[in-house]
């Protein structure tokens, strides 16, 4: 199971300030065996164990044992400036480090971890003990002033140089995080747009709860592919999916191109419709045009998938509501009887070919071609005079 975004962050800090921790004790390990004092042997030793104990922490996290590998790390940092402090004495400023590591505990502790969080607690009065308490007079091994002040003055380097990274280190997270939010963000503003129109979805964002919009004059287009069903009878799923997806695809491209808002897909159907949510005055002719070139688009995928698909278009025009409804898995979706009559002319249609209603022939003005069905029976309407449209004007 992999950590929490949290526990990685942290987990990261942890390993940087192993590193750090590993690097200083090692370095004060030398140096105390180059002061000439046989009584300082005793904490290099220390602190080349110490620094071999703080590398096992790499493979305390590595095999999962993070909570383990935290709590070794501030044990183990605590004590080793505990017994450095008591064994050289004030003086040599040893007790600075804790000033800072009280800030490294809520650096590489995670939030589900806050029992160690008296780490810092410790580490406080530790350094409150050595710096207003503790005596030289009470130090094991009594180091020149010359080397006394040498290490000091390393120390308050040290401790200075562990602040910055610390800030560093904030910084540098809170930059991640916010790039991370900002790629997150508009990862979901791409799939909300994919989902929404770009003006519905800004007044969900606003707080709006409740979307319900009437639009007087809108176009609605049905389009069924013809031979899907007793093509998916024959095809394996996963080549059935990626030639429904290639159509769709298609047809999107199309509706962008004309300006048209696409509403929804069921099953191998697909809808768009022109004039909402912003209202134009062109909408029936901007839904013919894609239409007429649906059946251009379908016979490319059947070119490259070797298919044989056609495809039915109906549509219609009036008024119609559209809003959003639900409060799972939302869609903007339109109701009212032009979006039933559009099916209707969908259902009624001839393959191949472009059926409209009356309503959405008297849009359409000069350049296209109409060819008059008459009067048909439609399901549900009645008697309903139609057209199929044959051509549009050019650039159609």
């Amino acid at each position: 199971m992999g950590l929490g975004q949290e526990a990685e962050r942290k987990a990261r800090a942890l390993n940087q300030f192993v590193v750090i921790a590993m690097g200083s004790v090692m370095t004060y390990g030398i140096a105390f065996l180059f002061i000439d004092s046989r009584m300082l042997m005793i904490p290099a030793l220390v602190n080349f164990a110490t620094a071999a104990i703080h590398l096992t922490s790499f493979l305390h996290m590595r095999a999962g044992r993070h909570s383990f590998a935290v709590f070794q790390f501030l044990l183990l940092s605590n004590a080793q400036l505990a017994f450095g402090a008591f064994y050289a004495g004030p003086g040599v400023g040893f007790h600075y480090y804790f000033f800072a590591f009280a800030t490294v505990v809520f650096l590489v502790v995670p939030r589900r971890l806050y029992v160690l969080y008296p780490f810092a607690i410790a580490s406080v009065a530790a350094f409150v003990y050595f710096d207003f308490y503790a005596t030289e007079a009470q130090a094991i091994a009594h180091i020149g002033a010359s080397w006394a002040s040498a290490l000091r003055m390393v120390t308050v380097v040290a401790t200075g140089f562990t602040l910055g990274l610390i800030a560093y280190l904030f910084d540098d997270d809170a930059i991640r995080a916010e790039d991370n939010l900002a790629v997150e963000h508009d990862r979901s503003e791409r799939l909300l747009l994919n989902i929404l129109p770009a003006s519905i979805s800004t007044r969900l964002k606003g707080g709006q709860q409740s979307i319900a919009d009437g639009f007087a004059e809108v176009t609605v287009l049905f389009a069924d592919i013809v031979g899907f069903t007793e093509l998916s009878q024959r095809m394996p799923p996963a080549d059935l999916v990626r030639v429904l997806n290639e159509v769709f695809s298609r047809f999107d491209e199309l509706a962008e191109k004309h300006g048209l808002e696409k509403i929804k897909t069921i099953g191998d159907a697909y809808m768009v419709a022109a004039g909402l949510p912003v209202p134009r005055a062109d909408h029936a002719v901007a839904a013919t045009r894609m239409a007429l070139e649906m059946g251009a688009a379908l016979e490319s995928v059947n070119r490259a998938q070797g298919t044989t698909l056609e495809v039915r278009i109906g549509l219609n025009s009036g008024p119609v509501v559209a809003g959003v409804i639900g409060k799972k898995k939302f869609i903007y979706d339109l109701w009212g009887d032009t979006v039933n009559t559009a099916s209707r002319m969908e259902s009624h249609g001839v393959k191949g070919a472009v059926h409209v209603s009356a309503e959405t022939a008297k849009h359409l003005g000069a350049g296209f071609v109409l060819e008059d069905r008459g009067t048909i029976a439609v399901k549900g309407k009645g008697e309903m005079r139609t057209y199929l449209v044959t051509s549009g004007p050019a650039g159609a």
